[in-house]
């Protein structure tokens, strides 16, 4: 198992190197519409919240459990 990880630590330390050892000039830059940009930010913001707003209603769900003993 100590085999594995040293074999998979290196082989992720070397990939940069193999990487920069490409010689690649001529890479085409992909772009994003506007617009999906903006829905991803809506959507992670909604899920953020969304995320607190369950812990924190479930937190005081939990509080009245233990008060009504």
């Amino acid at each position: 198992m100590n085999q594995l990880q040293s074999a998979v630590a290196l082989f992720l330390m070397s990939v940069p190197l193999f990487a920069a050892a490409q010689d690649k000039v001529d890479v085409p830059v992909n772009t994003v519409n506007t617009i999906w940009v903006i829905v991803f930010v809506v959507l992670f913001v909604v899920s953020c919240v969304g995320f607190f707003a369950y812990i924190w209603m479930k937190d005081d769900k939990s509080k009245q459990v233990a008060s009504d003993k």
